[in-house]
C-alpha cells in the first residue's frame, strides 16, 4: 500500500430508509476535542486476514450490533486523513500517522430496534459510542472532527448520485 504510515481501514456510509445516514458519539479519550464535533460514521481497522468488505462488515456489527446491511456502492479510491498530534499521542502508538480509508455506501434493511452500540460482554470489543443518530448527509460535515472533514466531503461527493442532497 502506497500509504505505509496510514492505518488500513473501512468506512461505512449507512442509509435508513429515509436517506439519512446512521451516526454515532465517540466516547473521547482527548479533552481537547469540542464534544459538538464527536459524531461520525462507523469506521475501524482491516485485519491482516480480510478484504475490505469483510472489514466493514465486521467493523459496523461491532460497533453498531447492525446485520441487516447490503453493499450499494464501494468507493473508487482510498481517502486518507492525518490524525492530530494530541490524539497520536493516545492512539496507535505511534505506528501510524493517520488513517487510509476504503469507504462503502450501505442500505439498511432491519429496524432501529436492532441498532446496539454496547457491545457483548462476550466481546473483545470496547464500546466506541456513547449515543447514535439519524442525520441527513449534508450535516456530516458539521459534526464530525475539523481533521476528517475533507475526507467526509469526498465520500460524500463520490457517492452523491446514491444520497438524497
Amino acid at each position: 500500500m502506497e500509504y505505509e504510515n496510514y492505518r488500513p481501514c473501512v468506512g461505512a456510509m449507512i442509509l435508513n430508509t429515509d436517506g439519512l445516514v446512521w451516526v454515532g458519539k465517540r466516547i473521547s479519550k482527548v479533552g481537547s476535542i469540542n464534544p459538538n464535533l464527536l459524531w461520525q460514521m462507523p469506521q475501524g481497522g482491516i485485519e491482516l486476514d480480510e478484504e475490505p468488505e469483510q472489514s466493514v462488515y465486521r467493523e459496523i456489527l461491532e460497533e453498531t450490533g447492525i446485520s441487516s446491511i447490503n453493499i450499494k456502492y464501494t468507493s473508487r479510491n482510498w481517502y486518507q486523513y492525518k490524525l492530530p498530534k494530541d490524539i497520536l499521542d493516545v492512539t496507535f502508538a505511534g505506528k501510524y500517522i493517520g488513517q487510509n480509508q476504503k469507504w462503502f455506501l450501505l442500505e439498511f434493511e432491519g429496524k432501529d430496534s436492532e441498532i446496539n452500540i454496547i457491545p457483548p460482554t462476550s466481546s473483545d470489543h470496547k464500546q466506541e459510542f456513547s449515543d447514535w443518530k439519524w442525520v441527513h448527509p449534508k450535516e456530516l460535515v458539521n459534526i464530525v472532527v475539523p481533521f476528517k472533514i475533507e475526507t467526509y466531503k469526498n465520500v460524500i461527493n463520490e457517492f452523491k448520485d446514491n444520497l438524497q442532497l
